[in-house]
């Protein structure tokens, strides 16, 4: 299913954990064939809120912490730090970055308007749609991957159809042809059961299954349980909602293709 050698892959991920979530058994095996594979986190998740409204300096720490934990969970699948990149924009602010303007937008959460993180890609960039472009440009241009795995444009989540969409316009400035894959994460009640059973199959949600052409990507028994042990890592997360994070830990992973 993944023959060439030394392809160059992209994964695009809205938030920590969605790119273990969507993509951990195809990484292994990207992996495992020698494919050069760069995760790229959109944010760092800092706007989960639980409760009452925390400090900005909550979120800040919440972002910190969950960049690491992907940095962990991708050792596991494969990936070293070094082609993990993090810009750093505003979780539950990406559908804001989808409008050309002059004022940086603000996160209600951190209440900064600019990437606050040293260790990311453009440290103090505005939160503006002309930075993002600017960076994935960038790195879509010095990657030149062959096979890019992006949200899916019917995800429900806001960060991940903004994510599909800023990706979109930078693509449009890209020479040669990308394969895209496209992951969904957030889309009703799918996918059901929830909970962890890894000897059921992934399947397209009923209302996207006409017109769409999906890939079943079959995953090997050890390539489930280390996507299973890359899940646990996003403690962050699986503390609030660990059954549905693994509802994604199944015998294939899905894409719809196009």
């Amino acid at each position: 299913m993944l023959q060439s050698p030394k392809r160059r892959i992209l994964v695009i991920a809205p938030h920590p954990d969605d790119e273990a979530l969507a993509t951990g058994g195809v990484i292994q095996e990207h992996r495992r064939q020698g494919h050069i594979v760069t995760i790229l986190l959109m944010t760092c998740g800092d706007g989960q809120r639980r409760g009452l409204l925390l400090p900005s300096k909550h979120f800040l720490r919440l972002g910190e912490r969950r960049y690491r934990e992907s940095l962990e969970a991708l050792r596991l699948l494969g990936v070293p730090e070094k082609r993990v990149i993090a810009l750093g924009y505003p979780d539950r602010g990406l559908a804001h970055l989808c409008v050309d303007g002059q004022t940086p937008y603000t996160s209600r959460y951190t209440k900064v308007c600019a990437v606050p993180y040293e260790w990311a890609y453009s440290p103090g960039a505005p939160y503006l749609r002309e930075s993002v472009l600017c960076d994935l440009k960038e790195i879509l241009e010095r990657e030149r991957p062959d096979i890019l795995y992006l949200p899916h444009p019917q995800d429900r989540h806001s960060d991940h159809r903004a994510t599909y969409l800023l990706a979109q316009a930078a693509l449009r400035t890209l020479n040669g042809e990308v394969e895209r894959r496209h992951y969904l994460i957030h889309y009703r009640a799918w996918p059901l059961p929830v909970g962890k059973y890894p000897q059921r199959r992934l399947l397209p949600p009923r209302s996207l299954r006409d017109g769409a052409a999906w890939l079943a990507h079959e995953l090997r028994p050890e390539q489930i349980e280390r996507k299973l042990q890359a899940i646990r890592c996003y403690r962050s997360q699986t503390q609030y909602i660990e059954d549905h994070l693994l509802s994604f830990v199944r015998c294939n992973e899905l894409f719809a293709l196009g």
